[in-house]
């Protein structure tokens, strides 16, 4: 494969943190679409196009997908907040709640109330939001003309 020059973010050992794997280390660029990495904590090295690795799109293989959910927590209806505290099989998972009761689901159910869980919670972060004035504005014109007129028409 030819070497290209890399770009000034690409340089050997330039470090990138990753959504979830922690950081890594640039081993060597070839060129957009192929960049060899290393991770930091395991030191598993493979290759990634370069628009992922400035995202921060890069999985780590050595590490499996469930215990990237150890220590969240999720609602559920039935149970309230559960904590996740092992990954047992490829499907099963252990969970506690706030009385340190173990209760077992299967890992697709518990994805499911993640997800719900974090749209719970961006729905909450965004009530708290201060809302600009540029928000405000972006209103029907009918809605504009009424609340126009309540500011003309206000001390009257």
């Amino acid at each position: 494969m030819k070497k290209i020059a890399a770009p000034l973010d690409m340089q050997n050992g330039t470090r990138f943190k990753t959504n979830k794997y922690g950081y890594v280390n640039i081993v060597e660029y070839y060129n957009c679409h192929t960049v060899i990495v290393s991770f930091e904590n395991t030191g598993n090295i493979r290759s990634i196009s370069a628009a992922k690795l400035r995202s921060g799109n890069v999985p780590d293989r050595n590490v499996p997908p469930e215990s990237i959910l150890l220590g969240e927590k999720v609602y559920s209806l039935k149970h309230g907040w559960l904590t996740v505290t092992k990954v047992e099989s490829e499907n099963i998972v252990i969970l506690t709640n706030k009385k340190n009761e173990k209760i077992q689901m299967l890992l697709p159910a518990v994805q499911k109330m993640r997800n719900q869980s974090n749209e719970i919670e961006e729905m909450k972060s965004q009530t708290n939001k201060a809302i600009s004035l540029k928000d405000l504005t972006k209103r029907n014109k009918a809605v504009n003309s009424i609340v126009k007129k309540m500011l003309s028409d206000y001390g009257k």
